[in-house]
């Protein structure tokens, strides 16, 4: 009878163990985090704070390894974000809030800081109608309009960048908006910029991260937030830090740097729901269907500088 209770006690105490086991290595699998995030930035200077922040380690101190791809074609990093080739990306809010309507799970995390100037032709002479290099479903299209009230606009779609510039430099449109430092580049080339707008304003660009991802990776997000605050910090302090890296990591001539206009660049915030209906009803007008999201499933405030 003994050894029976015995044996009993032994297999109760096997269970408990194993039980305990299986408990610990579902805990550590739950707080274990890919610390990897595959990111795609545009050419313009919104991405300076992520450059800088990656340049000097930011990231890294954070337990953060960044994989960071530049695009210069925001259609191609939109279909890579709708692939799954990328865990999160700079996006204008317009292409955010289509690819949502169209089954995307992610959510605005920060708002980014750009400029868009407009640029002028080679041989530009002051006219009423004018062509106009944009992209369609982008910031520069939302922010023409905005900008472009004096004249009547015809809009020629370039989604490439470096053509957009083509076109102007062989006068085949009348202006083109262009982010800085690109805008830059086409003055140091000899065509006119014009500047538009509140360097202080919201410009409709965002950091978007997956839902997936932020539910599973939890600390990596928070602390790609944090380096980028700190990259921040740094560009308030010394504004120069911004173009330099920008014209390094873009391979921009250097002699663009006194001609840079640089927004003001903020810690992490996000739009305010007056500002994504804003957005939300242009999307609708020019593409003549309605989105109707919820600002609650689009925008988390978790990052949001305190």
């Amino acid at each position: 009878m003994k050894n029976i209770k015995k044996s009993l006690l032994l297999v109760v105490m096997s269970l408990v163990m194993t039980i305990s086991l299986i408990g610990c290595t579902s805990n550590k699998v739950k707080v274990e985090e890919n610390n990897t995030i595959r990111l795609g930035v545009m050419s313009a200077s919104d991405s300076a704070p992520i450059l800088l922040a990656q340049e000097k380690g930011y990231f890294e101190a954070e337990g953060v390894n960044l994989e960071l791809e530049i695009f210069t074609n925001g259609a191609t990093k939109q279909s890579s974000i709708q692939a799954g080739e990328l865990d999160a990306a700079m996006l204008s809010m317009i292409q955010f809030l289509n690819n949502v309507k169209g089954g995307l799970q992610a959510k605005i995390t920060t708002t980014t800081d750009g400029m868009f100037p407009i640029v002028l032709s080679k041989d530009f002479k002051e006219k009423k109608d004018v062509k106009v290099g944009l992209m369609e479903v982008s910031v520069i299209n939302f922010l023409a309009d905005q900008y472009l009230t004096d004249y009547n606009v015809e809009k020629v779609f370039i989604n490439e960048m470096p053509l957009r510039m083509q076109a102007l430099m062989e006068n085949k449109i009348d202006m083109a908006v262009l982010p800085e430092p690109l805008a830059s580049n086409a003055e140091l080339k000899g065509l006119e910029k014009r500047v538009y707008g509140d360097p202080d304003d919201y410009t409709p660009n965002a950091i978007i991260f997956t839902d997936e991802f932020i539910k599973n990776n939890p600390n990596t997000v928070k602390g790609f937030h944090n380096a980028y605050n700190k990259a921040i910090e740094d560009i308030v302090n010394n504004p120069n830090e911004a173009k330099d890296i920008l014209i390094s990591k873009l391979e921009l001539n250097p002699q663009i740097k006194d001609l840079i206009v640089l927004p003001t660049y903020h810690k992490t915030r996000v739009p305010d729901e007056a500002y994504i209906k804003e957005i939300e009803d242009w999307t609708e007008k020019l593409q003549g269907s309605e989105l109707n999201l919820d600002y609650n499933d689009i925008v988390t405030k978790d990052y949001v500088s305190k």
